[in-house]
């Protein structure tokens, strides 16, 4: 149920707002917005993006004073976090949009929750009715988007407390996209998939016996900095320059339990490529032979027919 709502309108890439006002929501309102919320907040698992305030933002108390604020105060706190996303805005390739504040008590008794959703409007659409003598053509202006259309949104608490302190939907946070994080003074983790890529570079400098150590040290995956921290405890100079992981004092994402077993590395020479689980790589040695070089898998299973006059017992 939706306690409080203010929604406003910022158009011409920042430039114009339409301030804030105090909503009285009808039923098909409120359901829109919650179906939103709902959307954003669905997005807490381990894996999924995580969101951080930035020391010198002040958004958290903004939030915390919209829970108690009277419609007036109310008014005025939509009023600054719209300001603040329409100057940061100014200057980027942003769709004109409505900004919604809103309260929400959750249905099943839960804690109360506040989100600030920007919903970009499509320029127009049409539909076609029918009529009497024929059709007739119904033009709609500044369409909202789908719940699951929604590219940009914050809300808080974060029930993965403490390890975010609030949930962040953005679908873009590279260069000037991540304006939206800069407005509000904010630092958003990248999801796991992008995390473990990172890893898996930061990995490939180093041998295949290397890496399974590595992996076995990463274990059950977690905050990536927390797994780098596993891993330096048995290869001391593993270098890390990837901010997924952390480094540049960078928010780092995390690394999923079964990333061992999920995430493959591949191997190319002489136009043969093989792709190899983390977790198999101690059963990988690649040695040199003369001019060139010999890599040998171990396997419980052979890996193609065999003719019994090739097995010798030897390694």
């Amino acid at each position: 149920m939706i306690e409080k709502c203010a929604l406003a309108v910022i158009t011409n890439r920042g430039r114009n707002i339409i301030p804030p006002s105090w909503s009285e929501l009808d039923d098909d309102e409120e359901d829109f917005l919650v179906r939103h919320v709902d959307r954003v907040r669905k997005t807490t698992n381990a894996s999924e993006t995580r969101g951080r305030f930035r020391p010198d933002s002040t958004l958290e108390q903004d939030f915390i004073a919209a829970m108690s604020a009277d419609e007036t105060a109310f008014v005025l706190i939509a009023g600054r976090l719209v300001q603040q996303l329409a100057s940061a805005m100014q200057g980027v390739n942003s769709a004109s949009c409505v900004v919604a504040l809103v309260v929400e008590a959750m249905q099943d008794g839960g804690a109360r929750t506040v989100s600030l959703l920007k919903l970009d409007a499509e320029v127009e659409a049409a539909q076609l009715d029918r009529t009497g003598t024929g059709v007739r053509l119904r033009v709609f202006r500044d369409l909202l988007p789908r719940p699951g259309e929604i590219q940009k949104a914050l809300s808080w608490p974060d029930p993965r407390a403490p390890h975010s302190s609030l949930v962040v939907l953005d679908a873009i946070v590279e260069g000037t996209a991540k304006y939206f994080q800069n407005a509000f003074r904010i630092d958003a983790s990248p999801n796991a998939r992008l995390t473990e890529r990172a890893l898996v570079e930061q990995l490939s400098e180093l041998p295949p016996a290397k890496i399974a150590s590595a992996v076995a040290a990463a274990g059950n995956g977690g905050d990536a900095e927390k797994v780098v921290e596993r891993i330096r405890r048995d290869l001391t100079h593993f270098p890390v320059t990837a901010p997924e992981l952390g480094a540049g004092g960078a928010m780092p994402g995390t690394i999923r339990p079964q990333f061992a077993t999920l995430v493959k590395k591949s191997y190319e020479a002489d136009e043969i490529e093989l792709k190899l689980p983390l977790a198999r790589m101690g059963q990988v040695r690649t040695r040199r032979v003369g001019a060139g070089y010999v890599t040998t898998i171990r396997t419980s299973t052979p890996l193609t027919p065999i003719d019994p006059d090739d097995v010798d017992g030897s390694v």
